[in-house]
């Protein structure tokens, strides 16, 4: 779910003003960032295409991408040059915004949006499933890390189909900032992982002020993970970087945080059942066992017509039967439970694109304590 974010090969320059006022040395402050550099060659176009499930089907984008645009970002430096002295929450930060917002990607995102609104129009979609819709699209691009991978520009996770955390949390929040929505990145230095802020009315992560959204697979928007890939807990606070000025919030918490609390006590009665069960499931084999043996013994007396000794058995064997059926309902019934259980809990996990459909799926499928 995540990888080592090395976004950037930072490079410290400290340069003194050749002025000098009054006794004092001034440091010029600033940075060099990274930009794409497009070719001036005429090429032809790269034609991208996704498709990804949402919702009750699956949704195909097809849109053309400037390839000298595209390999401009390839082969862009994605260094920072500091010159003065500048903290490294600003350096990171103005790099990221840099990388999200360059000018020679406005065509891409605006293509992207374009068919983002006609699959808005034609499937009557609101605020909130307009932005799942996007989402979902970012989410499905492949997971795909190399050790020192650099961030990319989203010009490239687009043409290239795949991305790590930060590659796709930076196409996610370019697209959904064009759209009015109240986006931030989440970069959690100590875990090495970047994750999308979403404004939100509800289900804030932590004191960002934002709802948690991850890139890196299908995810509810407003649920951060207890642990990433691999077992690191995600416990540190996050460096939050707004990207835009949209204000349209997510209104959906409740029903996230919902569905949630169902994952939760689903995979709960889960691990309460297992241990009633197997043991239980166990001795009736011994018991049933116990029975068969016993009907042997009894055939075999009633063969030899000691019919005296065989009705001896009779009552003992009738009350050894009806226990067993007693338990063997009771097995059945925690059976039944766990599979409905495993079955909802299965269901969240593999509908993390369909938050409407899961919802309704899961208030009405949920066993009434």
């Amino acid at each position: 779910m995540h990888r080592t974010v090395k976004p950037l090969a930072i490079i410290i320059i400290v340069l003194l003003a050749a002025a000098i006022v009054t006794g004092y040395f001034y440091a010029r402050e600033t940075m060099d960032l990274p930009h794409i550099s497009p070719g001036s060659a005429q090429t032809a176009p790269i034609i991208i295409t996704q498709t990804f499930p949402f919702e009750k089907g699956n949704v195909t984008l097809t849109v053309p991408i400037d390839a000298a645009v595209y390999y401009g970002a390839k082969s862009a430096d994605k260094s920072v040059s500091i010159y003065g002295n500048i903290s490294e929450k600003t350096w990171v930060s103005a790099s990221y915004l840099a990388m999200t917002n360059d000018a020679a990607q406005d065509k891409m995102y605006a293509d992207l949006i374009t068919r983002f609104r006609m699959i808005r129009d034609e499937q009557n979609l609101s605020s909130d499933e307009y932005l799942e819709l996007i989402a979902a699209y970012t989410q499905s691009l492949t997971y795909e890390t190399t050790p020192d991978n650099p961030a990319k520009f989203p010009i490239e996770t687009v043409v290239d189909g795949a991305g790590d955390c930060d590659d796709k949390s930076l196409l996610l929040a370019g697209l959904l900032s064009r759209e009015g929505y109240k986006v931030a990145l989440f970069s959690f230095s100590k875990e090495s992982h970047m994750a999308l802020g979403i404004g939100s009315t509800g289900s804030l992560y932590r004191n960002t002020g934002y709802a948690y959204l991850e890139t890196t697979n299908f995810s509810y928007t407003g649920i951060a993970p207890d642990e990433l890939k691999g077992g690191t807990p995600l416990t540190s606070e996050p460096l939050v970087i707004p990207i835009g000025d949209g204000s349209i919030v997510y209104s959906s918490g409740e029903q996230t945080a919902y569905i949630h609390d169902i994952f939760i006590g689903s995979k709960e009665n889960v691990q309460d059942l297992e241990p009633q069960i197997e043991p239980l499931a166990i001795s009736l084999n011994t018991q049933k066992d116990q029975i068969a043996r016993l009907e042997s013994r009894m055939q075999t007396l009633k063969n030899e017509g000691n019919f005296m000794a065989y009705n001896s058995q009779v009552s003992g064997h009738n009350k050894l039967v009806e226990d067993y059926n007693s338990r063997l309902a009771t097995c059945r019934h925690l059976i039944t439970q766990y599979e409905k259980w495993v079955n909802i809990h299965n269901y969240i996990i593999s509908h993390a694109y369909d938050r409407k459909g899961t919802y309704e799926w899961v208030k009405a499928n949920t066993p009434v304590k």
